[in-house]
C-alpha cells in the first residue's frame, strides 16, 4: 500500500511540474489568433494588476487540463463536461480537472506519511479507506449540486408553467412569456428560461433554443413539457390548450410524488425510533431498576 502510495505521489509530482514547465499546446493560424486576441484584450499593465493566483493558476489549470484531456478517455471528459453544464457550471472544466488532482495528490502524500506513521494492519486499512475517500470529494460534490439543481427546477416548474399558461392566455407571444416568466422565477429554472430567450434573440432557432434547455437542466418534467411545445409549434396545435395541459400533467405528477414520500414516512419514523427513541426509553424505564439492583448487590 505504501508503494501504491508513492507511485500516486510521484505521478502527482509529474504532472503538476510538467504543467509548470511545459509551454501549452500550439496549433498554427488558431493559437496566433488566439494571442493577437489576448494582445488586445488586456496589455501587461492589466495583466499585472490582476492578483497572483489569478495569473498563474489559471493558465497552469489549464496545462493541467490540457493533459489530463489528453490521458483521459473522451467518455469521461464528456460525462465530467455534462455534469458541470447540469450543476450550472460551479467550475469550468479545467478548474474542476485540477481541484481533483489537487486533492488526489494532497491526500496521497497524507495516506502515505500516514502508513508511515502506523503499523500495519487494520490502520492501515483505515488510512487507506479514509484516503479513497477524500479523493473523491470532489465528485460527490459534483454529483449533490446536480440532484440540488435538478430538484430545485422541479420544485419550481408547476407555478412556473401555471405562470407561462396565464401570459400566453393574456395575448402575448411565447417568447414574451418565457422572458417575463423568467425574470420573475427566482433560481435555477428562472435563470435558465433567460437564457432560452437571450439565446433565441442572438439568432438562434427558439426549437434549437428550448432543445439546449433540456441539455442543461436534465429533468424529465421539463422535457415532456418543452417537448410538447415544440410538436404543438411544427403542427400548428393552439399553444395555451398544449400549456394548460402540460401543467396540470406536471401537478398531477407531483401530487403522486409528495403522496410517495408520505408513504414512506412511516418505514423513516420506525429507523429512528427503533435507533434513538427506543433505548433513550428503555433507560429511562430500566435505569432506577438497574441502580437499586446494583445497590442491593
Amino acid at each position: 500500500m505504501a508503494i501504491l502510495a508513492a507511485v500516486f505521489a510521484a505521478c502527482a509530482a509529474f504532472v503538476g511540474a510538467y504543467s509548470l514547465v511545459t509551454p501549452g499546446p500550439r496549433r498554427g493560424l488558431t493559437s496566433r489568433l488566439e494571442r493577437f486576441d489576448r494582445a488586445d484584450s488586456l496589455n501587461r499593465d492589466d495583466v499585472l494588476a490582476l492578483p497572483f493566483a489569478v495569473r498563474v493558476g489559471i493558465p497552469v489549470a489549464g496545462r493541467v487540463k490540457g493533459w489530463l484531456s489528453n490521458i483521459l478517455p473522451a467518455s469521461i471528459v464528456a460525462k465530467l463536461e455534462k455534469q458541470l453544464l447540469v450543476a450550472g457550471e460551479p467550475l469550468s472544466l479545467h478548474a474542476f480537472l485540477a481541484l481533483q488532482l489537487a486533492v488526489v495528490g494532497a491526500t496521497t502524500l497524507g495516506a502515505l506519511a500516514g502508513l508511515t506513521a502506523v503499523p500495519a494492519g487494520l490502520p492501515s486499512l483505515a488510512v487507506a479507506g479514509g484516503a479513497v475517500i477524500v479523493a473523491l470529494l470532489p465528485i460527490v460534490w459534483l454529483s449533490s449540486r446536480v440532484s440540488e439543481r435538478k430538484e430545485a427546477i422541479l420544485r419550481a416548474l408547476p407555478d412556473a408553467i401555471d405562470l407561462i399558461v396565464t401570459t400566453v392566455e393574456a395575448g402575448l407571444a411565447i417568447d414574451g412569456a418565457l422572458a417575463e416568466v423568467g425574470a420573475e422565477t427566482p433560481g435555477p429554472l428562472g435563470r435558465e428560461l433567460r437564457m432560452t430567450v437571450r439565446e433565441t434573440t442572438l439568432g438562434r432557432s427558439r426549437r434549437d433554443a428550448l432543445l439546449r434547455l433540456i441539455e442543461r437542466t436534465e429533468v424529465a418534467e421539463l422535457r415532456t413539457f418543452v417537448q410538447a411545445l415544440i410538436q404543438a409549434e411544427q403542427t400548428g396545435i393552439p399553444i395555451g390548450q398544449v400549456l394548460r395541459t402540460q401543467a396540470a400533467q406536471v401537478r398531477l405528477k407531483r401530487r403522486q410524488q409528495a403522496e410517495v414520500q408520505a408513504q414512506r414516512a412511516p418505514v423513516k419514523m420506525v429507523l429512528v425510533l427503533v435507533t434513538m427513541v427506543l433505548p433513550a426509553m428503555l433507560l429511562f424505564v430500566l435505569g432506577p431498576a438497574l441502580l437499586r439492583i446494583s445497590d442491593v448487590i
